[in-house]
């Protein structure tokens, strides 16, 4: 099983998935590492990799894969070493390999590796996710389980508990997706029969119990090192994000970063994209303000003169926005939409 799980590694890491930033990734297993201890940690390989959702996992040969979803959602190093210590906690318990040994024959594993091979051979990058991530499940016992080993990690790390708050605002985000679909917001503290994990409600809970006992929030979260570290990854961090159709719960996951973090270029570029993609006529108002904004900062992508210009073009002020239009190609002449532009400004 381990030389089929590294196999299967090295064709997974050559995935379009694995995002490229080697700073950003030693940097995620330094947050690992501080949380669970360095002779622990040493023989994990982390990934990040492109996807919206708020997860990260691990494989029993020490792989670990952490989403940009998950990394766009979390402010502090505190916050991180929590999520990341969860997934660690079912590696050191052996959750993973147990469950594989007990539900799975010799003939099932061979299956399951030619279908994962089958996978790592498609197009698609979701068929390549699903493979790493979809084989393993735990129940809701090994998930409290892993919950509080993951506690424990941190109150013998140098970093203070903040795990509660997470959980909060997914909640939060939760609701303010329902909100704008017009459904009922729904809050159980029960997790219902076909539920692998404890509820939002149930996670935050009892994780502010354990944060309420003497001593659990010494320390420094290390949020000032979480936004330098991710300031400049930003576009990657929210770009599956901005381009999933939940709006208002995106709108909240940028919104809380700019407000626990501060606002920059690139988050102000990322919210004008939101208003952008969706493209209602107020809209394309409220994203031509937020690039210009975030070209105010001095700290803005080159995208934002594009943003700025397409977005003040299709509200009639072609004059602005060629102008704009023209500063993103004297930024970026090699651009991929380069030629487009161009034709826009022959028009």
């Amino acid at each position: 099983l381990w030389m089929q799980l590294d196999e299967h590694e090295r064709g997974f890491r050559d995935s379009p998935l694995v995002v490229r930033e080697e700073a950003l990734t030693r940097y995620v297993k330094e947050v690992l590492c501080k949380a669970v201890g360095e002779d622990r940690c040493n023989a994990t390989r982390v990934y990040v990799v492109q996807d919206k959702n708020f997860n990260a996992s691990m494989a029993p040969n020490g792989l670990m894969i952490v989403h940009t979803g998950l990394l766009a959602r979390v402010y502090s190093e505190a916050e991180l070493a929590t999520v990341l210590g969860h997934e660690f906690a079912h590696f050191e318990l052996r959750h993973t390999l147990n469950g594989f040994k007990k539900q799975r024959t010799g003939t099932d594993i061979l299956a399951w590796l030619s279908l994962s091979g089958a996978a790592l051979g498609q197009s698609t990058a979701a068929a390549q996710m699903a493979v790493v991530t979809g084989v393993f499940s735990f129940n809701r016992d090994q998930e409290r389980e892993a919950d509080f080993l993951a506690a424990a990690y941190i109150r013998a790390s140098s970093y203070p508990l903040r795990a509660s708050i997470v959980w909060k605002r997914l909640m939060e985000e939760e609701d303010a997706l329902r909100e704008e679909r017009k459904q009922r917001k729904i809050r159980r503290a029960v997790p219902g029969a076909t539920d692998t994990h404890p509820t939002n409600l149930q996670r935050f809970a009892y994780f502010s119990e354990l944060e309420a006992q003497p001593g659990a929030l010494d320390g420094d979260d290390g949020a000032s090192a979480y936004r330098e570290a991710t300031a400049r990854v930003l576009p990657t961090l929210f770009h599956s994000l901005v381009k999933s159709n939940e709006f208002a719960g995106v709108d909240y996951v940028i919104q809380n970063r700019g407000k626990t973090l501060g606002w920059d270029g690139l988050l102000l570029y990322a919210r004008g994209e939101l208003y952008r993609l969706r493209g209602n006529p107020r809209d394309l108002v409220t994203a031509r303000q937020f690039y210009e904004e975030a070209i105010a900062t001095g700290g803005a992508p080159a995208e934002a003169w594009r943003g700025a210009g397409l977005t003040a073009m299709r509200g009639g002020d072609n004059a602005a926005g060629r102008t704009a239009l023209t500063e993103y190609l004297t930024r970026m002449p090699t651009a991929s939409d380069a030629a487009a532009m161009k034709i826009l400004l022959e028009n």
